[in-house]
C-alpha cells in the first residue's frame, strides 16, 4: 500500500533532505520510509504491554522450550532442592 502525505518544506529543508539522502546513498523516499518506520517502532516499544492470555502464555513457553537444543541434559529434581541450593549457609 502506498500513501501520499503532503509535507510542506522550504527549499532549504528540501535541500538538506536531499543532501542527507545522497550522503547515505539512498533516495529521499527511502530515507523518509526508514524515518517513518523508526517512529512507528519507537511508539510500539513505548506502548504499555497488555497481559498475555493463558493461551498466549502457553504458546510463548512452548516457543521458548523449542529453542532449547535437543542435547541439553535435564536438571535432576534434587539439584533444585532447598538443601542443595543453601548448603553454604549451613557451614557458617
Amino acid at each position: 500500500m502506498t500513501v501520499t502525505v503532503p509535507v510542506p518544506l522550504t527549499s532549504e529543508q528540501m535541500a538538506a533532505l536531499e543532501g542527507r539522502a545522497k550522503a547515505q546513498g539512498v533516495s529521499v523516499d527511502s530515507l523518509l520510509h526508514k524515518a517513518i518506520l523508526q517512529i512507528i517502532s519507537t511508539e510500539a516499544a513505548t506502548k504499555p504491554h497488555q497481559p498475555l492470555s493463558p493461551d498466549e502464555m502457553d504458546k510463548a513457553f512452548e516457543e521458548i522450550a523449542d529453542m532449547i537444543p535437543e542435547n541439553v541434559q535435564d536438571i535432576p529434581d534434587d539439584a533444585l532442592s532447598r538443601e542443595s541450593i543453601y548448603t553454604r549457609e549451613d557451614e557458617w
